[in-house]
């Protein structure tokens, strides 16, 4: 089964259980050093593989003020992630941005820093709740530093984590998920395969397939979604009404998915908006001090795939049902 392959949690949640302080930063300077970092424990491995991965990513780009809005790279710098214990984790320079992030403004771009997949082998692994600061020496001696403090670990109630299982058609399936300390958010991303194939009997066209949605808990404490009804939040105005209506009843049969859901933490949430909830806009809240600005974030993840049957080339799956929570 094809498993969708997210580079990083690269979403921009609107979130509202916390009272966030109203910040509006003034116009930036034209040449900025901007760092834009994430911790991310419990990924789903690339490829499809059956097992987590973590990683560590920054971003780097200075600012270009105009029209455009334009980014350029920051070739050069020493980024590096330090454990409350001393353990050091230097990133390593990339030439292709796109591992960082998934789109960059027109004829913008960045540099990325990275540690991921087998990196760690030879590094001590990374643990929910650990205290990490966050270091950027640019090539012009300009310091860039944070801090983050990874949530603590949580659990999905009835499929367990990187569980295979499947569900009935055409109907809602509820997830749920023990709290994890010091979240501000939870993020729920699925991508789902098969749906133009499914939908095609129906005279429904699909323009995207497989199809990725975002939902969203827009409280510390609110650890519920419905799946995939309440998915789609930032895909509204995008997503055909046809299709979107037929996900307000569930998934239609022979259609895969995964789903994976987030804790983030307060420099992330402060980073992609800020006071109440507001999905037209943002205000960013910077976490990265010194000669630039920027945020430094981290996450944990837990994540399953659900299949719908018949298979696409039929028969039953012989994954076992989807246990519901409670």
């Amino acid at each position: 089964m094809t498993r969708m392959r997210r580079a990083a949690l690269l979403l921009l949640p609107a979130v509202a259980a916390c009272e966030l302080q109203e910040v509006t930063l003034a116009e930036p300077a034209e040449d900025l050093v901007v760092a834009e970092g994430l911790v991310q424990l419990g990924l789903p491995a690339p490829e499809g593989g059956p097992f987590s991965i973590d990683r560590m990513s920054v971003f780097l780009h200075r600012t270009v003020r105009g029209g455009e809005g334009l980014n350029r790279p920051e070739p050069g710098a020493l980024v590096q992630v330090t454990r409350r214990d001393g353990e050091v984790y230097r990133l390593r320079e990339l030439l292709d941005p796109s591992a960082c992030v998934s789109s960059t403004p027109l004829s913008g771009t960045g540099t990325c820093y990275l540690l991921a997949d087998g990196d760690f082998e030879e590094l001590p692994r990374l643990r929910p709740g650990d205290s990490l600061s966050l270091e950027v020496q640019t090539i012009d001696g300009g310091v860039l530093t944070a801090n983050t403090v990874v949530p603590g670990a949580f659990e999905m109630y009835g499929p367990s984590n990187q569980e295979v299982c499947t569900i009935t058609a055409d109907q809602p399936f509820p997830l749920a998920w023990s709290q994890a300390a010091g979240a501000w958010a939870y993020v729920g991303e699925t991508q789902m395969y098969g749906l133009r194939a499914a939908l095609e009997p129906r005279g429904i066209d699909v323009e995207l397939d497989p199809l990725f949605l975002v939902g969203i808990s827009i409280s510390a404490t609110d650890t519920t979604l419905v799946f995939p009804s309440q998915f789609g939040v930032f895909e509204r105005f995008e997503l055909e009404r046809d299709v979107a209506e037929v996900l307000q009843q569930g998934l239609p049969p022979s259609t895969w998915a995964e789903i994976v859901v987030s804790a983030v933490d307060r420099n992330y949430v402060n980073w992609v908006r800020g006071g109440n909830f507001n999905p037209s806009g943002t205000v960013r809240i910077p976490s990265v001090r010194g000669d630039g600005t920027g945020f430094f974030g981290s996450s944990i993840s837990r994540w399953l795939e659900v299949l719908v049957n018949p298979p696409p080339q039929g028969g039953v799956y012989a994954a076992p049902r989807c246990r519901v929570a409670g």
